[in-house]
C-alpha cells in the first residue's frame, strides 16, 4: 500500500466515527468513516503522513479505495512505492 501525506491546506481531526477532513481552500468538510484504520497526522512538525493500519486483506482493499477517493478530492497525496 502507498504512503499518504496530508497537504498543507488540509486539516484533519479525529472523531468518534473516524476522521474529519477540512479543506481550507474551499471550506469543505469531508467525513470519513474509517474507524481506527486511519490516524490523523501530528501537525507539530513537517511530517504530515497519514497513518494507515489494516488488520486484514479485506480491510486493506476498503481503505485503499477510500484513500483513492480522498486523493481524487485533493485531501491526501500518495507518495512512495505501491
Amino acid at each position: 500500500m502507498k504512503d499518504y501525506v496530508v497537504p498543507p491546506w488540509v486539516r484533519v481531526r479525529r472523531e468518534d466515527f473516524g476522521l474529519l477532513f477540512y479543506d481550507t481552500r474551499d471550506t469543505r468538510l469531508t467525513f470519513v468513516r474509517s474507524g481506527s484504520s486511519l490516524t490523523a497526522p501530528s501537525f507539530t512538525g513537517l511530517e504530515r503522513r497519514l497513518v494507515v493500519q489494516c488488520e486484514s486483506e479485506r480491510g486493506e482493499q476498503v481503505v485503499g479505495r477510500l484513500l483513492e477517493k480522498l486523493e481524487a478530492k485533493g485531501l491526501v497525496v500518495a507518495v512512495g512505492p505501491e
